[in-house]
Parts: structure tokens; C-alpha cells; sequence
């Protein structure tokens, strides 16, 4: 059967890109372990360019999958799964790179591309260095492009391929048998996740693949040195590249994070999602690493606990992955893969299992040659507190994996453990203590010298910036108004001991720049990461212990069934209903639902609500503004709907006012079944309603012979009423009725809050005044509002953070140079 309108040429030069790039990372792989194992320069250098020109070759085929891929998605390819899947023709142009990574195939291309990118830097920076560490990065390579390979042997399908059809995946589906199913059949896709519709999701996962990508290049270091057999020099080619690490990983995390703020209805950040936490563990891990490598590099010590962090921190990403992608989660975390990713347990399982084996093998295999340092490190160095904070790091990490490998856990052994109902408490009870003893040690540890502090020297240094903290969280206990006792009495005690921590790290960090190393920046990395996370901590303290909901219900209108994120009825008082243009109190400011709309291209409603705040004694408007809040109806099984939402917040210096939609009703199920009650009325009479009466308060008639510069009509008849309802509101409402060409044309007027329709009619020369009560002319939307106090001091520490990391790695490659 020949089919119509395929595009087969992009796929097919796609999928020999694939095939090209496994086998080159085979070749490279080869090449790069000959390289290192060669006895004679000439042979190293020999074997080095085949694998550096096999390398090129993978990074060229790499670009073409990512170039092949993309015009498949941007010129709306449909008969390819991916496509399909995962675009659509309305989807802004924006959007298309997100849908490049959406799906699995997409994601590990990006993987594979940014191990692609960091091998190239290895090769320009990596001397000696290159052809161990890139064997390990080469042979990962081959494990990552077995992903997308898509090939079948017999019944063994080995990844799965970006660039498969849909015939050849549905291949007994009718639709398949008509050879003009692409005109007929597959002329849109499914698009891609409404809640990935935002800018953030275009930068996220790139620099966030790019941190995982990068965790390889520690681990290749460590399991390089133990290779050469050279134990002490390994850590300094690797430090930069651990910052490189820390860096990327730390800002991918973040900035997903700011997605989740930005686009998800928790009310917040971080929900100790599995998603979240696997990610966030091999980054904790990554630091702790880093600091081991210092105190290895600078003293010695810890030379053999300096391998084991790198390898655990690669292996966890690899858990980490495995956790996401293969179904094991289930419906546990709301960003994992389900079902689609199953085909990857055994595929997964095997990577783990191999580089496991492959750095256990190579480290008992070496680990007596390991030079160790018989003596223990003073209680007073530097050394010693970095190493006690690198261990509570991993216990940290080791806690999160825990809890997070529950449902891991009871398939392998068949039971029936759950986290409980407050997932985030179960956390939170612990991190906030592991906060209070990373917030001291990141205080103090820089003011200790290596090998030995004298106390005279210590207590000198600290004593000032010891006081600041003291006073500044003092006031914040006296004045802050933190009293967050969701928890008790105990867990609001360790919420203050940790700010108190994070401000004296603020503190003490920024002495130090001044003082430790006068005001060079350049030599400052180390501290301006210490006080960006510092001031990370201040601010997640305090807008966590401080977040307000302002949306308390006092309307009375209750929309049953809502749910919170954790599945919890959130019907009540939390959730406030505007009704279109009736303004109603929320909190300090009046809310006014004040219009939606929404495009054919776009599947979401945009919504406008007016925020006014008056002067409680003159009335006077002191701030109003508008909110964009957007929702969207997805049809779920059995015809029912669920909600999707994105907020919208407003930004001031010191809070966020963060808006989202609860509820919204369903334009298609709204159906008017309502009739008009007719009453002859004069001015002065009253009509009654089911909620209240209606006053005639003026008729007013009008026609050409009476007005001559009457608009449009020939004759027009008005009336004036107004609408008291029984809660002591009043509308007042202009219905009327005009006549052209002896053809009537009726202006009905609107009340919605009180769900009223009315219209005027003439019937043998008297007045009629048509009432009809209709739930469904009322338009409402639910929304929810949180108030986030100081929340900027948490984005302002992440920037200063990340540009620590960047100052520490700049300064290592110079200093390598």
C-alpha cells in the first residue's frame, strides 16, 4: 500500500543518526580505554585521535537528531508518533522546543547532547586527564543512545525511537488500512500538557539535564584516578568541574521550582514531590562531594570517603531516572512517567547495575594502595567541621531516598508502607533540623583554618557577626509575627532556631568577604555561595512560616467537592466564588471577577480580576490591580471534567499576592431550561422573585412622531427597575424593547448575581415586564489566594548562589591555567 502525504526522508536520515551515534560512542569508547591503557606516546596518541574523531562524529549526529526531531515537530508531521504525541498545529511557535523534551525520547536526547557538549569541553581542558575520563563518558554515551535506538531482536525491543510512525506502532488500527489516513484520520496531534505551556518549561529542562549530564564528569574523574593510580591529583582536575556540577544542577532544580510557583496550585515551590526530591538528592550528594574534594586536595584527609561521593551522586541521578521514568512511582508524584515508561525497568537496572559493579571493582581493587592519614583531624580545624557537614548532607540525602523509595520498597518486598496524609510534615520535621546545623556550620567552618584554630583567634572573628544574628533573628522572634503552630509548640521552636542560623551564615559570610579575603570577589566564590544560600534559607523560612491565605470564604457560596493538590476536600473556607462584576471582600482587598476570554488557537481561559485596596477610614483607593489567572477544562473518563490551572501573582518587594482558579463552571454542560414569568406592570408596581422583588421605578416611551432624533428605530419603550434581593443588595437593570418596521427587537438586561434575565414586551397596549430566573446566565469562577511574605529573598539568594559556584569554578580553571 502506497500511503499519501508521508514525510519518511526526516525520519528515516533521523533514525541513521541515531545508529551513526552508537556506533561512534563504541568506537569512541574503544578508542579512549586503548588510549589509556597504551604503553608508548605515540599509540596513546594514535588511539586518542580515532576516539576524539569518533567523538565528533557522535556530537555531528547528536545535532542532526535534535535538527530531525524538530522539523518533524515544527512542520506538524503527524504520522510520526512523537509528533503526535506531543504537538499540535495551534500550539505557539514558543512552545515547540518544549515539546522536543516532553516525552522520554526527548529527554534522553537532551541528556545524551549535553554529555556530547561536556566531552567536547573535556577534550580542551582535560590534558592527561581526557582519555580516562572520556572512556567512562563514552561508554555511558552507549548506554544513553540504546535508549532511542528503537531496534527489535525477536521479541527484545531495545529503546524506544523518536522518529517511529504511527502505522508501524498501530500497525492493526483500520484507520492505517486507508492509504489517505493522514488527510482523513491524523490531521492534528494531541498537543503538549497545558501546564507546560510556560517559558519556564523552555529553560528548565535544558539547564536541568544539563546539571544531571554533568555528574558524570566528578565520577569520571574519581574512578579515573583510581585508574592512573594517581590518588592526589584527580581532585584538582575535578573541583571545577564539580562546581560546574553544583552550579547546573542547583539552578535547574530552582528554576523548576519557579515553574511550579509560576504554573502549579500547591501554593508554593517545593511539595517534597518524588520527582523533586530525586533530583534535589544527587545534588545534595554533588555538594557534599565538593567539600570532601577540598579538604582532600588541602589536607589529605578524606581520601577515601572522596571517591564514594562522586560515584553515589551519579548513581542516585541514575536511580533518580529510573524512579521517574519506569512507572514505579505510580500516581505518587504528578510529575512522573506512567505505563510508557515500564518498557525502560530492565534497561535502567542493567546501567545501574554495571557502572556499580564497574566502580566497586576498580576501587577494592585499589583501595589499599589509597595513601591514608593515620592521624585524626583536629575538633578545631576546618577540615573536620566540612567533613561533619558533608555527613549530615548525606544523611539528609539518605532520609529523602528513603521516604521517597517507598513505593520501591513495598514492591520488592511486598508491603504496604505509606509516607501518611502530610507528606511535606514527614520532611519538613527533619530538613528543618539538618537546616539548622548546615545554616551554623556554614557560618563558622570558613573562620577555622586547616589543620588546627587557635580558640583566641576563632572567637575574635565570629564574635561580631555571632551578635548580628543574635539581634536580627531576636526581632524577628519579638516582631516577626511568625507563629506558625500547625505543628505544635516544638516544630515552631526549630523553624526559629533555623533562622536563626541562616542569618548568622548571612552574616558571617558577608564579614568574610570583607574581612577573610578583603573584598576580592574574585577569591570570594566560596562565601558568596555560602550567603546566597544563607539567604535561600532566610527566605523559605520566612515565606513558608508566613504564608496567608487570603481567600477566606464569607460569601457563603460553597462549590462542593474541591480538592486540595494532596487530595484533601478544600470545599470550604479557603475557596472564595466571585460572581462577574459583584465585587466581594478578600482579605485587605476587594475582588471583582471582571471579564474572561480565551482564542481558538489556545485551549485556555484567561480570566481578569480587579484587586482594589481602600483606606478602611476615607474609603480612598489606596492600590488596585489586575490578575490574569488562566484555567483549563480537561474531559476525563465517563464525561467528567478536571481543572487545570495557572495563577497569576503580583510582585512587590517584600510579598507575592499568588491567584489561582478552583473552579470554574462547564460552558458545555451549562444548559438554559428556563422560561419568562410575564407581568403587566405600570411605574411604581412590584414584581416578586425567588430571592427577593423587583420595583417598576420609571416607563419611559418614545417614537419618531415624539423623537424625532430617535436612533435607528421607530419606536422604543424603557424600563427602569430596580432589583432588592433578600440579603439587602440592590441592582438596578434597563430592559427594553425597540421596534423597526413594525419587526420587535428585545434589549434584555442581566443581573447576574441574583441569576435574573429581564426583558420588556408590548402586549394590546400595556407594558409587560418578563422575569426569568436561570442558573446558567451566571457566570462565577472559585479562586484561591495566598499571600507569600519576603519570598524575593529566596530568588534573590538562588542568584547569588549560582554566580558563587560560577566565581569558585572561574577561579579553579585560572588557577589550573
Amino acid at each position: 500500500m502506497v500511503y499519501q502525504g508521508e514525510h519518511l526522508f526526516v525520519g528515516e536520515f533521523g533514525h541513521f543518526c541515531v545508529l551513526l551515534a552508537f556506533v561512534a560512542s563504541i568506537v569512541a569508547t574503544v578508542g579512549y580505554y586503548k588510549a589509556t591503557r597504551a604503553l608508548s606516546p605515540e599509540d596513546h596518541r594514535l588511539w586518542k585521535r580515532l576516539a576524539r574523531t569518533a567523538f565528533l562524529i557522535e556530537t555531528i549526529a547528536v545535532i542532526a537528531i535534535f535538527i530531525s526531531l524538530y522539523s518533524i515537530i515544527y512542520n506538524h508531521y503527524f504520522e510520526y508518533k512523537y509528533a503526535h504525541q506531543h504537538s499540535k498545529r495551534s500550539l505557539p511557535t514558543k512552545y515547540l522546543l518544549s515539546c522536543l523534551w516532553e516525552g522520554q525520547e526527548g529527554s534522553f536526547m537532551l541528556w545524551i547532547f549535553w554529555h556530547c557538549i561536556l566531552g567536547l569541553g573535556i577534550m580542551l581542558k582535560g590534558k592527561k586527564w581526557e582519555a580516562p575520563v572520556m572512556t567512562l563518558i563514552s561508554l555511558a554515551q552507549i548506554f544513553l543512545v540504546t535508549f532511542i535506538l528503537g531496534l527489535y531482536f525477536g521479541d527484545l525491543k531495545i529503546g524506544s525511537s523518536p522518529f517511529v510512525l504511527m502505522r508501524n506502532e498501530f500497525p492493526n488500527a483500520p484507520v492505517f488500512q486507508d492509504p489517505m489516513y493522514l488527510q482523513k484520520y491524523l490531521r492534528d496531534g494531541n498537543g503538549l500538557n497545558v501546564l507546560l505551556q510556560n517559558y519556564w518549561m523552555v529553560i528548565h529542562p535544558p539547564i536541568l539535564f544539563l546539571g544531571f549530564a554533568s555528574t558524570i564528569v566528578p565520577f569520571a574523574f574519581a574512578f579515573a584516578g583510581l585508574w592512573k593510580k594517581d590518588y592526589k591529583g584527580w581532585t584538582k582536575a575535578a573541583l571545577p568541574w564539580t562546581l560546574f556540577s553544583a552550579a547546573l544542577l542547583g539552578m535547574g532544580i530552582l528554576l523548576g521550582a519557579a515553574w511550579a510557583y509560576e504554573s502549579l496550585t500547591f501554593g508554593g515551590y517545593w511539595a517534597w514531590d518524588p520527582v523533586e526530591n530525586a533530583s534535589f538528592v544527587p545534588w545534595l550528594l554533588t555538594v557534599a562531594g565538593l567539600h570532601i574534594m577540598l579538604i582532600n586536595q588541602s589536607t589529605g584527609f578524606s581520601s577515601k570517603s572522596v571517591y564514594w561521593f562522586p560515584f553515589l551522586s551519579f548513581l542516585l541521578l541514575l536511580y533518580s531516572t529510573f524512579l521517574t521514568r519506569t512507572g514505579v512511582l505510580g500516581d505518587t508524584s504528578v510529575h512522573s512517567f506512567t505505563g510508557e515508561g515500564s518498557s525502560l525497568f530492565w534497561h535502567l537496572i542493567i546501567m545501574m547495575a554495571f557502572f556499580t559493579a564497574l566502580f566497586l571493582w576498580r576501587y577494592f581493587k585499589n583501595r589499599k594502595q589509597i595513601p591514608v592519614i593515620q592521624k585524626e583531624e583536629d575538633i578545631s580545624s576546618r577540615e573536620f567541621w566540612m567533613f561533619v557537614g558533608s555527613l549530615v548532607l548525606l544523611i539528609s540525602a539518605g532520609y529523602i531516598s528513603f521516604y521517597t523509595s517507598l513505593p520501591v520498597i513495598n514492591k520488592i518486598f511486598g508491603t504496604h508502607k505509606a509516607i501518611g496524609e502530610d507528606p511535606e510534615y514527614v520532611y519538613n520535621r527533619v530538613m528543618v533540623l539538618i537546616a539548622v546545623v548546615i545554616g551554623l556550620l556554614t557560618a563558622v567552618t570558613q573562620y577555622l583554618k586547616y589543620k588546627k584554630t587557635p580558640r583566641s583567634f576563632w572567637i575574635k572573628k565570629i564574635i561580631t557577626p555571632t551578635v548580628i544574628a543574635l539581634v536580627i533573628s531576636g526581632s524577628i522572634i519579638l516582631w516577626g509575627k511568625i507563629d506558625y503552630y500547625t505543628y505544635g509548640i516544638g516544630f515552631l521552636g526549630a523553624i526559629h532556631l533555623a533562622i536563626f542560623s541562616a542569618i548568622y551564615a548571612v552574616a558571617a559570610n558577608t564579614m568574610y568577604i570583607w574581612t577573610g579575603v578583603k573584598g576580592k570577589f574574585s577569591q570570594a566564590g566560596g562565601s558568596i555561595t555560602h550567603l546566597g544560600f544563607g539567604l535561600m534559607l532566610v527566605g523559605i523560612l520566612i515565606s513558608s512560616s508566613k504564608k496567608e491565605v487570603i481567600s477566606i470564604n464569607r460569601t457563603g457560596i460553597v462549590i462542593p467537592g474541591l480538592k486540595d493538590p494532596k487530595g484533601r476536600d478544600d470545599s470550604g473556607l479557603q475557596n472564595v466564588t466571585l460572581i462577574q462584576g459583584v465585587p466581594t471582600p478578600l482579605g485587605k482587598y476587594t475582588a471583582t471577577y471582571v471579564a474572561d476570554s480565551s482564542h481558538p488557537a489556545d485551549e485556555k481561559m484567561y480570566f481578569k480580576v480587579n484587586y482594589e485596596r481602600r483606606d478602611e477610614s476615607t474609603g480612598k483607593i489606596l492600590e488596585t490591580f489586575n490578575l490574569y489567572p488562566n484555567a483549563f477544562l480537561m474531559k476525563a473518563e465517563e464525561g467528567r471534567t478536571s481543572l487545570s490551572a495557572n495563577p497569576d501573582s503580583r510582585h512587590y518587594w517584600n510579598k507575592d499576592i499568588f491567584t489561582f482558579i478552583t473552579s470554574m463552571p462547564d460552558p458545555e454542560s451549562i444548559k438554559d431550561t428556563a422560561t419568562f414569568r410575564h407581568h403587566p406592570v405600570q411605574q411604581g408596581d412590584t414584581v416578586f422573585y425567588s430571592n427577593g422583588y423587583i420595583t417598576v421605578d420609571q416607563l419611559i416611551e418614545a417614537n419618531r412622531a415624539t423623537h424625532q432624533d430617535l436612533p435607528l428605530v421607530d419606536s422604543a419603550w424603557l424600563a427602569e427597575v430596580t432589583v432588592h434581593s433578600n440579603d439587602g443588595m440592590t441592582y438596578k437593570a434597563q430592559p427594553a424593547l425597540f421596534s423597526k418596521e413594525n419587526m420587535p427587537i428585545a434589549k434584555r438586561d442581566t443581573v447576574m448575581s441574583q441569576s435574573l434575565v429581564l426583558e420588556v414586551n408590548k402586549t394590546n397596549n400595556t407594558l409587560v415586564l418578563g422575569v426569568k430566573e436561570s442558573n446558567a446566565i451566571m457566570k462565577y469562577i472559585t479562586l484561591k489566594a495566598f499571600q507569600f511574605p519576603y519570598i524575593n529573598i529566596l530568588w534573590i539568594g538562588v542568584l547569588i548562589m549560582s554566580a558563587g559556584f560560577f566565581i569558585s569554578m572561574w577561579s579553579r580553571f585560572k588557577r589550573d591555567r
